[in-house]
């Protein structure tokens, strides 16, 4: 305790005090404000230039020769650590920091300073610092201890200078790998981490001290609180702001930096390559640049760039955008100036107007599609109409001039202009469907008329199929809500489609009951079976499904398709469940007008 009561500042020591306080002081502004990489490590330095500024103080503050022995061995730990953080700090900085070393690092900040202060601690037995030579001397006002150094100071010093001389290694390899923008900060790395370096080897080797004190500390303090201060008044290791100023060098967009006044301020190098010798002086207004100056002239007079055309500038097309550059200071004018942007989207613009003209041919090729089938419409089914009103003339108006062979002939005729119709109409019916043009008037349809009407008529062409369609209506005494003609085109495809996969023999039923708001209509077939997934199949345009390596043929793949979108504009639906091998029933939903107040039976 007596080596800190009886304390004597005098100038020497006062300085080492202002000298610590502004460390302090530096420190704590460094944690609050700044961000850059390799920022423990610098605090970490700091803290210990303060314990070793602080042991320092201390030593030129007492009288005797034992306190200033005590305070010289406790700077020890402070004295180890800062070069090691110090070299740490630079890797960080311009190599980046590792994960995989933390366990090394944390080895090195605890074990060398700790085995420093172990060794300074057991001195005064073992000598292995400081001799037995060490003296007191006083000249003039000033008394200071000349040191005796022993074997394990120069050992620990030896340690000390390869960390230091690791960081200058890495510092000199960075500012050749780094670029133009950056070296003269490195240099000031370089020359902060040679000037306590030189400092502390006058001191060993040619006796160099101040006030009879290494200079080694404070050599190292004032440099750190120059790096400090370069640290909080410029960008040089601010991460943000060394991001933003790579991107607007690096950047392939011309940008330009004007005034609040509106004059020019400067460029990037894209901006420089694109204008060239078109920019202006510095503070000098853009009106010489075309396309540019009326628009930062229109923006300053209405405060606002609102909308803007893309503007075309050498050959290419570019998005302009303003963006105020906020003062740092809070003073009555928020702005410092703007950036003007100039966006590159040629490509985007590119690919947009050939998408546009894509449209337009698509549109076209609709177009000339809609017309051709309105053609096909007059042209095709019109004689169609005719040759099947022939043949059935010549198949039934006259039957003993007919001979057995010819007649067959006639009926393969009929049956195929019968198909071919079917195709035109269904080609004709997805057209509407995919314009929309297909009107539905919905009407209140008696189920029992409608599912009998159904049966009757397709009774015939199950039959020439030689397939018997069953039915399993019953009475179902209640009225649908739905486009007759529609409805009956959606049922109708189905029972056709269960008629053409049915075996010949065999038998296709259909059934009915109420399920909510729709009557459910159910039409089996005893055929191959539809596989699994198959749905997209069933229900897309010109598809027919696939049973294993065998595939029915006949129709033109459409007839589903068109159902499941006419009975889902009828607010109805449709489904199928299958078995392979065993058949398929469909389900149709169809909309009842009065589905209040009636049970679910099966009728």
């Amino acid at each position: 305790m007596a080596c800190l009561t009886e304390l004597d500042f005098s100038f020497a020591s006062t300085s080492a005090a202002v000298l610590w306080a502004v460390c302090a002081l530096v420190l704590v502004s460094v944690v609050r404000n700044n961000r850059f990489a390799g920022k423990a490590a610098f605090v970490l330095t700091l803290a210990a230039m303060l314990w070793w500024l602080l042991t320092a103080t201390f030593d030129l503050a007492s009288q005797s020769e034992h306190c200033k022995m005590d305070w010289s061995l406790l700077a020890w730990p402070g004295i180890t650590l800062v070069p090691i953080a110090w070299a740490f700090f630079v890797f960080d900085y311009t190599m980046s920091a590792h994960p995989g070393r933390q366990p090394l690092r944390l080895l090195l900040y605890i074990g060398l300073p700790g085995l420093a202060g172990i060794i300074a601690l057991t001195n005064r037995w073992t000598h292995l610092l400081y001799g037995s030579e060490t003296r007191l001397v006083t000249q003039g006002t000033e008394t200071f201890v000349v040191f005796d150094h022993g074997p394990l100071f120069f050992a620990v010093a030896a340690v000390l200078y390869v960390f230091v001389s690791c960081a200058l290694g890495v510092l000199g390899y960075a500012f050749f790998r780094a670029k133009a923008i950056i070296r003269p900060f490195l240099s000031v790395l370089i020359v902060i981490t040679i000037a306590p370096l030189a400092a502390n080897l006058a001191y060993v080797g040619w006796g160099v001290t101040i006030f009879g004190f290494d200079p080694t500390p404070f050599m190292f303090a004032v440099s750190l609180i120059a790096l400090s201060w370069l640290l909080l008044n410029d960008t040089m290791m601010d991460t943000a702001a060394q991001g933003r100023s790579l991107l607007f060098y690096a950047t392939q967009d011309p940008v330009i930096i004007i005034d609040t006044e509106g004059q020019f301020a400067g460029a990037n190098p894209a901006a420089m390559a694109m204008f060239g010798t078109k920019l202006p002086m510095h503070g000098r207004p853009l009106d010489c640049l075309e396309k540019i100056g009326p628009l930062i002239r229109s923006f300053l007079q209405g405060g606002d760039l609102g909308h803007v055309e893309p503007i075309r500038l050498s050959g290419r097309i570019f998005d302009p955008r303003i963006l105020p550059i906020e003062s740092p200071i809070r003073t009555r004018t928020p702005q410092l100036g703007w950036t003007v942007s100039l966006v590159d989207i040629t490509e985007r613009e590119q690919s947009a107007e050939a998408l546009r003209e894509a449209l337009a041919r698509a549109e076209a090729a609709n177009h000339a599609k809609s017309q051709f089938l309105a053609m096909i419409s007059h042209e095709l089914r019109t004689p169609m109409t005719s040759v099947k009103g022939g043949l059935e003339l010549a198949l039934h108006g006259a039957t003993g001039d007919i001979s057995p062979a010819l007649r067959n002939v006639l009926t393969i005729a009929q049956r195929n202009s019968l198909r071919l119709l079917k195709l035109v109409d269904d080609v004709l019916d997805l057209q509407k469907l995919d314009l929309s043009t297909i009107n539905l008037v919905p009407q209140d349809l008696d189920a029992d008329t409608f599912l009998r009407d159904l049966i009757e008529e397709y009774e015939a062409f199950a039959a020439q199929a030689n397939v018997r369609l069953v039915s399993l209506f019953g009475t179902v005494n209640r009225t649908l809500r739905a486009d007759p003609d529609r409805l009956k085109q959606v049922v109708g495809n189905v029972v056709s489609n269960a008629v053409k996969f049915s075996p010949q023999g065999g038998q296709v039923e259909c059934s009915a009951q109420l399920s909510g708001a729709h009557l459910r209509i159910a039409i089996r077939d005893h055929g191959i079976g539809i596989p699994e997934g198959k749905e997209d199949q069933v229900f897309g345009r010109f598809n027919q499904v696939e049973s294993g390596t065998k595939k029915v043929s006949g129709g033109s793949g459409l007839g589903m398709h068109i159902a499941k979108i006419l009975i889902e504009r009828m607010g109805g639906a449709i489904r199928y469940e299958s078995r392979l091998g065993e058949g398929t029933t469909f389900y149709i939903d169809v909309p009842l007008a009065d589905p209040e107040g009636q049970p679910d039976p099966a009728v």
